[in-house]
């Protein structure tokens, strides 16, 4: 095989898989980014604890809301004496169990004999960042981001920042086509307090959306700095 063809299968071999999850209108992930386990659905990172599994430990993303789940089904209690989780599943109501991991750290658990540890990493990506509630303020005259809320409908209408587009987190997967013409614009998102803005903002990242900035603690904190918000 000539050399100069040899060349041009090593970077078609190479750089095809970037191109075509381009045209696709998603983003490679990272060379570096960190694996972690379980798998999003409606907003909940859905994590399989499985007792054959070699090592107990499980990695997800600071923000998430977690249901777990056994591999194999069946009952059990899932126990996180630092976040207080002491949760039964299925639970007596049958609602869906789950929990929230508001800070990075590593979170000893226990499922019957099962003990493990869950530790959760800071969400990072070239097309993500987090900023402040000034910040975020100081930026909307001048970047004019399209404003995404991810909270409940509830949330909304007690008070929202102005101009803000409601999409639930819940939701945000199903509808992620009606954002699609600002894929390639800034989108500023937010939730009450950080957690489920930072999952939407991983899901905008994952579908090709290329400036995402995250309110990290969401309008909490923009409501503590006397910052407006409407009705």
């Amino acid at each position: 095989m000539p050399a100069r063809f040899r060349t041009l299968l090593l970077v078609a071999v190479l750089f095809l898989p970037t191109l075509f999850l381009t045209a696709c209108g998603r983003s490679a992930p990272p060379a570096d980014a960190p694996a972690v386990d379980g798998r999003l659905e409606d907003g909940l990172r859905v994590l399989t604890f499985d007792p054959s599994r070699p090592d107990a430990r499980y990695t997800i993303y600071r923000g998430d809301y977690v249901r777990p789940e056994l591999a194999g089904g069946g009952p059990f209690s899932l126990e996180i004496a630092a976040l207080g989780v002491d949760l039964r599943v299925p639970t007596a109501t049958g609602e869906p169990a789950f929990f929230k991991v508001p800070d990075a750290g590593v979170y000893p658990f226990r499922i019957g004999d099962l003990a493990g540890e869950i530790e959760a990493l800071e969400y990072r990506a070239a097309a993500y960042r987090e900023v402040s509630a000034k910040e975020a303020a100081a930026l909307l005259p001048s970047l004019r981001p399209f404003v995404l809320d991810v909270r409940t409908g509830r949330e909304f209408a007690a008070g929202h920042l102005d101009g803000a587009t409601l999409i639930p987190v819940q939701a945000l997967s199903r509808r992620l086509d009606e954002l699609a013409a600002h894929r390639h614009e800034p989108v500023l998102i937010y939730c009450a307090t950080g957690n489920r803005s930072t999952v939407a903002g991983k899901m905008l990242v994952d579908a090709g959306f290329t400036n995402v900035i995250n309110v990290r603690r969401g309008i909490a904190e923009w409501a503590r700095e006397g910052l407006p918000v409407v009705r």
